[in-house]
């Protein structure tokens, strides 16, 4: 059993179109690049998504039974994938918070995507794998996700500017082995829909995790720390990154 990430940037991504950043101009000169933020677990043959931001994700996992997808929230960078996911011929449950907009027309035009609201810490349990779901601050209602297996906890926590007092209490009763949690900003920028990533390493050292790792990087971010040589006390993860969940 594994958790790999298919892309670990914000809705922008890298390179950005246009952007001649250091960041930018690298990653188009490698041909390489950096999708939003997306995880998958896999257990043998199947598949559970932690959000479907990556457009061409029914390609990615076609061959594969798609267990379950749970959201964070209905932005686009979150869950652009389902437009296409939708027409699989499997019927695929979606786990989500309350929003009565959603995303675009999915809600309209269901086809084989089965949507189910989910509330504040509530447990979902899939492959003996349970998800219980946490209220994060955001623009839009979102969740976290405290997965528990076997043999690890893991909290995913993107995105969010902050944590209320009720989940981050929530967090701290946990025994948390391994953590990822939204650092899109860099130092310069203290409000807004993200937490920097000074911000989010301190929610990390109040969670007293295992490991933890920051997520959601912007490609001005990036920037910032390779031209200021900015010393991190939590890494970024990058895609194609996986932890093995025993």
């Amino acid at each position: 059993m594994k958790l790999e990430f298919l892309g670990t940037a914000d809705s922008a991504g890298f390179p950005v179109h246009n952007c001649q950043c250091m960041v930018c101009t690298y990653h188009r000169d490698k041909g390489l690049k950096n999708l939003s933020t997306s995880v998958y677990i896999k257990v043998d043959n199947n598949v559970i998504l932690l959000d479907a931001g990556i457009e061409d994700i029914s390609n990615i996992f076609d061959g594969n039974d798609i267990k379950a997808v749970f959201l964070t929230h209905f932005h686009a960078d979150h869950c652009l994938g389902l437009l296409r996911l939708r027409h699989s011929a499997q019927k695929i449950n979606c786990f989500h918070p309350k929003d009565e907009n959603g995303f675009s027309d999915l809600f309209k035009h269901k086809h084989s995507i089965c949507y189910n609201e989910i509330e504040e810490f509530k447990t979902q349990t899939i492959d003996d794998i349970s998800f219980t779901t946490i209220p994060l601050k955001h623009s839009k209602n979102t969740f976290g996700y405290l997965i528990k297996t076997k043999n690890k906890t893991i909290a995913y926590l993107t995105d969010c500017s902050g944590i209320a007092k009720n989940s981050l209490d929530f967090l701290k009763s946990q025994k948390i082995d391994l953590a990822f949690i939204d650092a899109c900003y860099d130092e310069r920028k203290e409000v807004g829909n993200h937490l920097n990533y000074n911000q989010a390493s301190d929610i990390l050292d109040e969670l007293k995790v295992k490991e933890g790792y920051l997520m959601h990087i912007s490609h001005t971010t990036l920037e910032y720390i390779l031209k200021n040589k900015v010393k991190l006390k939590y890494k970024y993860v990058k895609t194609g990154d996986e932890f093995y969940l025993g």
